[in-house]
């Protein structure tokens, strides 16, 4: 885990909207912009409070050229984000647990198939959502 600071610079944004008749609608924000030179990558479930040359704090991961922002915080505005950690946890644990449910109910081979990769896949999110915890953490002190 890794903390920037700087000033932003070529900032470009997106925004992805979903609708499911069940769950409502959903919406995406993301922005790619340089960071002091650095690309950085942020999306979020609220929208993002940046602007070409405000001051930004970000802590995340790089990954080659890309610096991939868990958590932020505008210094120009006080304003903070993050990627979203408690609803992928939640829905984590619900789905792991359905999942194992689930092959219980099959029993042979096919339940330790379906439990294994359920698992596997939980444990994939779970990890992520405590990177943004930890990010969150860092972005704080």
């Amino acid at each position: 885990m890794e903390k920037l600071r700087g000033t932003v610079s070529e900032l470009r944004r997106g925004k992805t909207v979903s609708y499911n008749p069940s769950t409502g609608t959903s919406t995406i924000h993301a922005a790619v912009f340089r960071l002091d030179g650095q690309l950085v990558k942020i999306v979020s479930n609220a929208p993002l409070v940046i602007a070409e040359g405000q001051e930004l704090v970000v802590v995340g991961r790089r990954r080659a050229k890309l610096f991939t922002a868990y958590a932020h915080r505008n210094l120009t505005t006080g304003q903070e984000g993050h990627e979203g950690w408690a609803t992928r946890l939640v829905v984590t644990i619900l789905v792991v647990t359905g999942a194992l449910w689930l092959g219980s109910l099959m029993g042979g081979d096919y339940a330790v198939v379906f439990g294994a990769t359920f698992v596997a896949l939980g444990i994939a999110m779970a990890w992520r959502s405590l990177e943004v915890v930890q990010a969150l953490v860092m972005l704080r002190r």
